[in-house]
């Protein structure tokens, strides 16, 4: 028996999420996708995440704090606000690249030498694609044209920019930050008006195929890792144009994508997340979660210990790993200290920038030095474009779970019962920490160190699981299915189902540990059984992965999840929630259980 209703604002969302979405004609034992989400369509406005809206929330939040005037002895918020104010002020001139900027641009160009657009006599012998990418980090920043670098303590990773590269982790970030300019006519007639603005008189026609060129080097899709191909067939001229036209499209049309808000968290995440969190954030919740993140730990904790194939040797380091995981909730404390980003914003001069242009160039330059401050220890966390997503993160090589500040504010951590956040956000959680023993996590030790601390037996016996759940995924029949770029297969996700898994037996576990006669019940399903609750919860949300296993919450009734959908017919709590016969699609006789 529940101890009343809850009637908050959340909770009443919820429930009309639960009651509305579903359709009570489809057998949830034929195809739970349809049961619980079959009339998602005919209720929703939209199917954007409910967390990527919550993103976009606090860049409203931010940048309704940076529209009011206020004096602050802060560095770092002097910064923020002149960096916001330089862009809405461009944002008001209603035009692409003002003229003021065009000249910033040329002037930063004449710093390379020659640009094949502006120079007859552009010499293509003496061209040197390693030279420019070496004189484009003078300039800040770590986005290099043919690549992304992406710096961690432990590698440097060398990442394939969308536009050269598509890659399937990537889609969201093309669709909001597609830098590598789709070329329109406004993109040409910027490239075409620094022409002019030059003074030089190159051959028209060659620019006109300089241009065609450069449009398709950038319609060029490779599945991962060509570039060597590219660079190998590319004319040097076309490499060239290709790398400064680039450069100047992802540094002078960033704020055609985005509004101010959203631009001055992604260029200065750091100074955001504590605008954020020192006038909004509600600091209790910071608690709650970390309770939260023990909670699903002590549930993984019981999950290894009853094991019934792993041995001793195998448990005992399962164990040393999980004690020694380190967490970040929110963010590190250090910056809740006054004044815990001045000393790094001393080298930020924003005063005498004219032009959003130049505003950039200070920016990108400020931001690649925050890089390297954090992996030479002197900054407490990584200036990462990220921090203000509502994401959660795992990070192998550090065996370090993450949890950002938006991901901890609404929906889940207002009003929410205690049971619906642990089979929403827990189950996120029960996710992430189950990356640090996926396929490749388990290749890591305490340390986030690659050592092998499986007994030869076990770690056959676990790649043996691991294959069950490929074959399963590859056997999966799921005609409504639909990728938007190639269709999967099991050995390309084995990572998310495994730690899908994972976090499903780790976020059930936690929920029957709770004592519902505490707890209010939902509105509508004062009478549901606690187990069919549990996973119709669970069914709003759903994982897409990303770089270092990163998060992208959306809601589970939109674009359909097969790695969902079939690591669901392996659990046995699902069948006997629903009392599925054997041998119906969501209880087959045959189920893969990682643990």
């Amino acid at each position: 028996k529940h101890k009343g209703v809850c009637k908050s604002p959340e909770c009443i969302t919820l429930a009309h999420q639960l009651h509305n979405w579903r359709d009570v004609s489809v057998d949830p034992c034929q195809n739970f996708y349809k049961a619980v989400c079959g009339k998602y369509n005919e209720h929703s406005l939209y199917n954007e995440a409910s967390l990527s809206r919550n993103t976009k929330i606090v860049a409203n939040v931010i940048k309704e704090y940076l529209h009011n005037d206020f004096s602050s002895s802060s560095k770092s918020e002097n910064a923020i606000k002149l960096f916001f104010d330089k862009c809405e002020a461009t944002k008001r001139m209603n035009t692409l690249v003002t003229l003021n900027e065009k000249r910033e641009i040329l002037k930063m160009i004449k710093q390379f030498g020659s640009w094949r657009l502006l120079s007859k006599s552009w010499n293509e012998s003496e061209f040197d694609s390693n030279d420019m990418l070496s004189q484009i980090t003078r300039f800040g920043g770590t986005r290099l044209g043919f690549f992304n670098l992406i710096l961690t303590n432990e590698i440097l990773f060398i990442h394939d920019p969308s536009g050269i590269t598509q890659s399937i982790e990537e889609v969201e970030e093309v669709r909001l930050f597609n830098f590598f300019f789709e070329f329109g006519n406004m993109q040409i007639q910027v490239l075409m008006d620094i022409v002019k603005l030059s003074g030089s008189h190159p051959d028209s026609k060659m620019i006109q195929k300089d241009i065609k060129d450069l449009m398709k080097l950038n319609e060029e899709k490779s599945v991962n890792f060509q570039l060597q191909k590219i660079l190998e067939t590319t004319p040097k001229r076309t490499l060239a144009n290709y790398l400064i036209a680039n450069l100047i499209m992802r540094m002078s049309m960033g704020n055609q994508i985005l509004d101010c808000g959203m631009i001055v968290i992604r260029n200065l995440p750091l100074a955001s997340l504590r605008v954020f969190t020192r006038n909004h954030f509600n600091k209790f919740n910071l608690d709650m979660a970390s309770q939260l993140v023990e909670d699903i730990k002590e549930s993984l904790k019981q999950t290894i210990q009853e094991s019934t194939w792993l041995q001793e040797e195998t448990k005992k380091s399962a164990l040393l790993k999980l004690k020694h995981m380190k967490k970040t909730i929110g963010y590190p404390k250090e910056l809740e200290v006054p004044g815990a980003l001045d000393v790094f914003f001393e080298s930020v001069d924003m005063s005498n920038k004219d032009t959003y242009f130049a505003a950039i160039l200070e920016i990108n330059r400020f931001q690649t030095e925050q890089t390297f401050n954090n992996l030479a220890s002197l900054l407490p966390m990584v200036p990462d474009v990220k921090l203000l997503d509502s994401n959660a993160f795992y990070h192998m090589d550090e065996n370090h779970l993450k949890l950002n500040v938006a991901i901890l504010d609404d929906p889940f951590f207002h009003t929410y019962p205690t049971y619906a956040k642990i089979a929403s956000i827990g189950e996120v959680i029960g996710h992430e920490i189950g990356h640090g023993f996926d396929t490749d996590g388990r290749k890591r030790d305490e340390k986030g160190k690659k050592r092998d601390w499986w007994t030869p037996e076990d770690s056959k016996e676990y790649d043996r699981r691991a294959q069950c759940l490929i074959d399963q995924y590859n056997n999966y029949d799921d005609p409504d299915y639909v990728t938007f770029l190639f269709q999967l297969n099991g050995s390309m996700t084995i990572d998310e189902m495994a730690a899908d898994q994972i976090g499903v037996e780790l976020s059930w576990k936690t929920y029957n540990r709770v004592d519902f006669s505490l707890e209010p019940s939902i509105f509508g399903f004062e009478d549901e059984k606690p187990d069919k609750l549990f996973f119709h919860l669970t069914a709003l949300v759903v994982r897409k992965n990303g770089i270092n296993a990163s998060i992208f919450l959306k809601n589970w009734c939109g674009p359909r999840p097969k790695t969902i959908l079939s690591t669901r017919t392996s659990t046995k709590a699902f069948a006997k929630a629903f009392n599925c016969p054997v041998g119906s699609p969501m209880n087959p006789e045959n189920k893969c259980e990682l643990f």
